[in-house]
């Protein structure tokens, strides 16, 4: 397999080697986009790939200059499949995981948490990438964003917490951004469920399920773990659902909103 790589995120160089050096991956050869290239969306990636020659895949996080679910749905009309590592890391799993076996019941409450080095460019698209694990997990769309941000390595924000809400009260806090100047990327998530709970943290060896009967530790895997996983299931014809992926740019559209405003924004569903 050829593989372009257009993460268009900081710490490129560590997640090249982490793809390259993949077991489960046969990378034969490699192709970058133009290193000035600063805002990379699917298009852009579409058209280095048509170049190239190769299929294509583009991490969300790469999407920075997707504005709006319409814009979005256009770029999706390429060839280009759309990859959301959140889907695929140890959280995620580990959290869908006790949803679908009942060993939770339903969601009722959502923290999640993700810190890698990034810039304020980057923060629209890693949101993307979160939003459609967060929206998975919860099972229903949002209803209303309020968020706050910070700056932490950069001018602009480029850090924001958000919370959501959801039919009937239920609630997500979400909380992404960047980590401090050479730190690691970071997970973290609490899901609480009718019957139980699950605790899943980047910084411990391992997670914890509670529920009525025991507590259960479950291993976790390193910070590049969703990006291998996410170009294995590009290789077996999967990628984020456009749906969901549409679902995700209007939570996110709400939540800069948010940020711009200072107050509740509501959740607009696309109209493309």
């Amino acid at each position: 397999m050829r593989l372009l790589l257009a993460a268009g995120a900081s710490g490129d160089a560590n997640l090249e080697d982490a793809l390259v050096g993949a077991p489960s991956l046969d990378i034969v050869g490699q192709e970058r986009p133009d290193a000035q290239a600063v805002v990379l969306t699917v298009a852009d990636a579409g058209a280095w790939a048509a170049d190239a020659g190769i299929p294509c895949a583009v991490f969300a996080s790469a999407m920075a200059g997707t504005t709006g679910p319409a814009t979005l749905q256009a770029e999706r009309g390429s060839s280009v499949s759309v990859l959301a590592p959140a889907l695929h890391r140890a959280p995620h799993s580990l959290l869908r995981a006790s949803l679908d076996t009942g060993r939770i019941g339903t969601p009722r409450f959502l923290r999640w948490t993700r810190w890698a080095p990034a810039g304020p460019d980057e923060l629209a698209g890693a949101l993307i990438d979160e939003l459609a694990a967060v929206l998975d997990l919860m099972g229903r769309p949002a209803v209303t964003a309020y968020a706050a941000g910070q700056a932490v390595g950069a001018e602009g924000p480029d850090y924001v917490t958000a919370i959501l809400t959801f039919e009937r009260g239920l609630t997500a806090v979400l909380d992404v951004g960047a980590a401090a100047s050479g730190g690691q990327p970071f997970d973290r998530a609490m899901l609480i469920g009718a019957h139980g709970s699950i605790h899943a943290d980047g910084r411990a060896s391992a997670a914890l399920r509670l529920d009525d009967s025991e507590s259960t530790p479950i291993d976790l895997d390193g910070p590049f773990a969703g990006h291998i996983r996410a170009v294995e299931a590009f290789t077996h014809g999967e990628s984020l659902d456009p749906a969901q992926a549409t679902q995700a740019a209007a939570v996110q559209d709400a939540v800069l909103a948010s940020l711009e405003s200072g107050r509740a924004e509501a959740v607009l569903e696309s109209t493309g």
